[in-house]
Order: structure tokens, then C-alpha cells, then sequence
């Protein structure tokens, strides 16, 4: 694993209560595809959101010792839940529908779209429903007009390994901003996709921060609804 390397700190504005950091590692799939792995840190004045935790040095140094919330945004990724729950000792446990049931041993999770969530100071959410493979959650920090995706969207633009180019072509995301070919085949639900789709586009984001890819800046919401469309779900 990388170590870490910090791909952006979107600052909040002075006045604003919270502040968005992202880390970064890399996650080798299979020989020869390492895709990037980003998570997302959101502070307040009272307590620490790390979604989707990537387990390096810095990441756990920023928050140890803190109030900690972690958050898991997807029924696939938990790679280093395990060890930020045993370095971080955190005070709650989040991961979407179905993500306890998936794994036991992580049966203290508390269900985002079940179990009220108190943190909306910090972080809105949206179930991403009627794809129950995925059963993904997408984030979004109003301070700074971030949306935070785990794998609705890719934007990997350069890739490493040698057979990355290989399966992120097969994906229909080789160094682009995209929504992977596989999504249409994971929607079971199309009519509760779309509420889903609908409720994420409501928000005034300006920025999409993805755990694959590069933050994607100017006419975001504009590039997430083409991206969806160009796989016809939307």
C-alpha cells in the first residue's frame, strides 16, 4: 500500500463549520491493476467523519485521539475497516443497507436510510438505492460543494500497473471522468435509481470527490448527469 499522500484539503469558509480533507492510497484488485483509493475526512468543532478509511500513517494521525465516526460507503469497501476500528477506537460505526448482515463481524454498524443519522452538520447523505449489489451511500459537504462518490463514478486518469489500461477501457473510464459500464447491469430498480439520482443532483455541488479518481472541478453536475446518461441511466 502507498503510503499517505493527501490529494486535496477543500478549506471551508472561516465563518463555516467544518472542513473537508481527502487521503489517498492504491488498491491492487488483481496483478497489474492498482486503481487509486481515496478517502474523505470531515471535521467539525466536535468530532471527526473519516468515510471510507484507506489505513495510512497520516489519515489515522489526523484523526487518532478524536471523536471518530467511521463511515463505510458501499457493501465493498471494508479493506481496512478492521484496522482504523482497532487503531481509532470509534465512537459509531456506519455502513449502508445490508453491510452488517454482509459482514459480522462489523454487526455494530449502524444502516444509513435505517438508523437516524445525528451528523447531518457535517455530512448529507443518499442512499443510492435499486442496485442491491452496491447498496452505495453518496456523500455531500455543503460548505465546500462536495459530493463524495465510492464507485457511482471513476476519474483515474493516470493509471498504473500494466493491465490498468486493460480493464479500465473494458469499463468505459480509461483516463475520463465516468460512470462504469457495469452500473446498468447493477440496477435492478430503475424507478428507485432515479429517486436516488434525483435526491444527489437536488444539492448545489460544485466538486466530485471520488475513492477512484481525481477531484472533478467546473460544470460537476452537469459532467455527473452526462455521465449517467451516456450509460442510459438517467
Amino acid at each position: 500500500m502507498q503510503d499517505n499522500t493527501q490529494i486535496a484539503n477543500v478549506q471551508s469558509a472561516p465563518a463555516l463549520a467544518s472542513t473537508v480533507r481527502f487521503f489517498t492510497s492504491e488498491l491492487r484488485i488483481i496483478p497489474g491493476v492498482v486503481i487509486p483509493l481515496h478517502s474523505m475526512l470531515v471535521e467539525t468543532a466536535t468530532k471527526s467523519v473519516l468515510v471510507s478509511p484507506v489505513g495510512t500513517h497520516a489519515e489515522l494521525a489526523a484523526v487518532q485521539g478524536k471523536q471518530t465516526i467511521l463511515v463505510e460507503p458501499s457493501l465493498l469497501h471494508h479493506k481496512q475497516l478492521a484496522k482504523a476500528i482497532q487503531v481509532l477506537e470509534p465512537v459509531e460505526l456506519w455502513g449502508p443497507p445490508g453491510f452488517a448482515q454482509k459482514l459480522p463481524e462489523f454487526r455494530d454498524t449502524r444502516s444509513f436510510g435505517v438508523d437516524p443519522w445525528p451528523h447531518d452538520d457535517a455530512l448529507s447523505f443518499a442512499v443510492i438505492e435499486g442496485a442491491p449489489m452496491r447498496n452505495e451511500v453518496v456523500f455531500f459537504h455543503q460548505p465546500s460543494r462536495t459530493i463524495y462518490t465510492a464507485d457511482l463514478a471513476f476519474a483515474i486518469l493516470e493509471p498504473k500497473g500494466m493491465v490498468s489500461p486493460i480493464a479500465l477501457r473494458l469499463m468505459g473510464i480509461y483516463k475520463r471522468f465516468g460512470v462504469p459500464k457495469m452500473w446498468p447491469h447493477w440496477v435492478k430498480d430503475k424507478a428507485a435509481f432515479q429517486r436516488s439520482i434525483d435526491k444527489v443532483m437536488s444539492w448545489p455541488f460544485e466538486r466530485i470527490a471520488m475513492a477512484h479518481g481525481e477531484i472533478v472541478e467546473g460544470n460537476a453536475r452537469e459532467k455527473l448527469f452526462g455521465a449517467l446518461r451516456e450509460r442510459e441511466l438517467v
